[in-house]
């Protein structure tokens, strides 16, 4: 007697793995658990979820990742103080700012970043370790400044207000302020 097996699928999302086993079935558990199989592989083989899924944000914020190796590196010290201080123009900018650290919990804006996201994006961006690099995403969702501990939030802005959809955006908002 000929011996089938059954698939059975599942996903790690984690490490974005995609796993498949088999255990014995008979003729019509095979033709029914390919049927269901192949069109699930496809949808579990996607790209990141959560926060790691930048092109969530695409078209809506500007984003700045800020990786670190803990939130109390000094380095970080005058960056974070300039992001308090300026907060009214990181909103005007719609720019939204992740803090990535190896140890210790990792956030966007003020909400916590799962651990998993924060591994996913420091490795997306090669983001080495023990160093201080910030990374500018314009909302057209592509890599705008690479910087590091020297990089000033003044700098990003200066390079954010060049861009075209911000002077769109500033145009927009001095017709809308006109008298």
């Amino acid at each position: 007697m000929r011996m089938l097996y059954m698939p059975t699928a599942g996903i790690n999302l984690a490490n974005y793995e995609l796993f498949i086993s088999f255990r014995p079935a008979d003729d019509s558990m095979w033709s029914y658990g390919l049927m269901f199989l192949i069109p699930l592989a496809g949808m579990l083989w996607t790209a990141p979820t959560g926060a790691a899924d930048l092109a969530a944000y695409q078209w809506e914020k500007r984003l700045l990742l800020i990786f670190a190796p803990r939130p109390s590196d000094q380095r970080l010290a005058a960056l974070e103080k300039s992001l308090n201080d300026r907060s009214a123009d990181v909103q005007d900018r719609a720019l939204l700012v992740f803090r990535i650290f190896e140890n210790g919990p990792s956030y966007v804006d003020r909400r916590k970043l799962p651990h998993e996201d924060a591994e996913s994006l420091r490795r997306r961006f090669k983001a080495p370790s023990g160093e201080i690099r910030q990374i500018l995403i314009g909302k057209d969702g592509s890599v705008k400044l690479t910087g590091d501990e020297k990089t000033t939030l003044q700098s990003v802005f200066d390079l954010i207000d060049t861009m075209p959809m911000r002077r769109q955006e500033m145009r927009e908002r001095e017709v809308r302020n006109a008298p």
